[in-house]
């Protein structure tokens, strides 16, 4: 019975192992997956693992440490930076407007 026990214990816990910060908003998904309520944003360089946000600047409604910013055209929650160090290739720090919060925002 004590095996089971441990047995059943280590299956519930393999899955969290499993996971790294991989998919988290802004992170790379050129495999295609990121958490189940993000969305992989193919057309990002490296994949974007995306969640729609509704107004520009503000945080409410994003993931912890980050921020809506427009990605593409489009209204994104994405990485709040400090400087370029804090973002992928392709992507750089820059602020938004009427804030004072910086997002990793892709290159042009």
């Amino acid at each position: 019975m004590r095996s089971t026990w441990w047995l059943l214990a280590s299956l519930a816990v393999l899955p969290l192992l499993a996971c790294d910060s991989s998919d988290a908003v802004g992170d790379s998904c050129g495999e295609g997956t990121c958490t189940d309520n993000l969305e992989c944003r193919k057309e990002f360089p490296g994949g974007f693992c995306a969640q729609e946000c509704e107004q520009e600047g503000v945080r409410g409604g994003c993931p912890e440490d980050t921020v809506c910013a427009t990605q593409l055209g489009t209204l994104l929650c994405s990485p709040v930076c400090d400087s370029q160090d804090d973002c992928r290739d392709s992507y750089a720090c820059n602020g938004i407007s009427g804030t004072d919060i910086k997002a990793c925002r892709i290159k042009i």
